[in-house]
């Protein structure tokens, strides 16, 4: 019954805030995050992490907002215990990959103490992270060694992203959703506290459901993006109720097990509903100014993103429930 509430609240709120949306441009990633935790002021105590997704896609002038609300949704929901008020970086993909046999960074415990702590190393880089130039925190995978069976054991280590040790350097832009930098970023001999390292194995906890706990944020940052779109531009009624729907699923499968079969084959239906979607409201964007319109062609490519790793896990889903067709 609480997540069923919970749902309604999100489509309260934006109901109830539809006709007070800010539509000044925004200035960069701080004044995004300033505007969404303005927002936040007025969020019910039942709001998720895809609640706070979807409300940081309404606050967003562009696609690219939309989405560092989704995917700090995402982080938000795998750690849920790290600060709520910083942007974190997910930092796991290396020249290899992000298979855990892939991951060479590595973190070494030391015979340092700091206060009553033990002190790890943490050495290594990462290939390609979302965002690390406008984050506080980085979320950085690395092996602490291996295990009897000679796999790499991967833990996840909290850093601040102006740790001594750590440098960044930004690759070349994507073709949509250009403000969101991207770096390659550099571990040299960073001081780690055992606190710092979260608990859990840090493939099966953090890594092996995120690319889907990603999809379902992300998306409804995208959906609240839309929203905000059609509430400025007069869009139709029936497509406030289709997005209301869209939303609404969205937020009952970030309730539940990403790792789950049924998780996968449901998510994939709702996906397949906003694809129809989107190519139904094509017409509507002529409502938009010239520069609404222009971003959006720009940036709708990001709903087309990692498909075919997307239709791996489905097709994982179909063969785990022995039902193929």
């Amino acid at each position: 019954m609480d997540a069923l509430q919970g749902g309604v609240v999100i489509v309260d709120w934006l109901m109830e805030n539809r006709g007070a949306i800010d539509e000044s441009p925004i200035n960069g990633i701080d004044d995004w995050k300033a505007r969404l935790e303005k927002a936040a002021a007025s969020f019910p105590d039942k709001f998720n992490d895809l609640d706070g997704a979807v409300v940081g896609g309404v606050v967003a002038d562009r696609v690219s907002y939309a989405f560092l609300s989704g995917y700090r949704g995402a982080v938000r929901r795998i750690a849920p215990g790290l600060p709520k008020d910083k942007i974190v970086a997910y930092c796991v993909t290396e020249e290899k990959g992000n298979h855990p046999r892939a991951i060479e960074s590595i973190l070494v415990k030391t015979e340092e103490v700091s206060g009553n702590e033990t002190v790890w190393r943490l050495n290594g880089g990462k290939k390609f992270v979302t965002c690390a130039e406008g984050a506080e925190i980085l979320l950085v995978a690395a092996s602490a060694g291996t295990g009897g069976d000679g796999r790499n054991i991967i833990k996840m280590a909290v850093i601040d992203s102006a740790a001594e040790g750590v440098a960044l350097t930004p690759t070349m832009d994507l073709p949509f959703i250009p403000e969101i930098p991207h770096s390659s970023v550099i571990f040299k001999d960073v001081k780690v506290k055992e606190s710092q390292i979260l608990p859990g194995d840090g493939y099966t906890k953090y890594i092996k459901s995120f690319r889907t706990v990603e999809d379902i944020h992300v998306m409804g940052g995208v959906l609240g993006y839309i929203f905000r779109a059609a509430s400025i531009f007069g869009w139709p009624r029936e497509v406030v109720q289709k997005l209301l729907g869209l939303i609404y699923g969205l937020r009952a499968l970030s309730l539940e097990d990403p790792l789950s079969p049924a998780v996968h084959l449901t998510l994939s239906g709702v996906l397949l509903q906003l694809n129809e979607f989107v190519g139904e409201i094509d017409p509507l964007w002529e409502r938009a100014d010239d520069e609404t319109k222009r971003m959006w062609e720009r940036d709708r490519a990001l709903l087309s993103v990692a498909e075919k790793a997307r239709e791996a896990r489905l097709n994982r889903a179909w063969e785990s429930l022995g039902l193929l067709f």
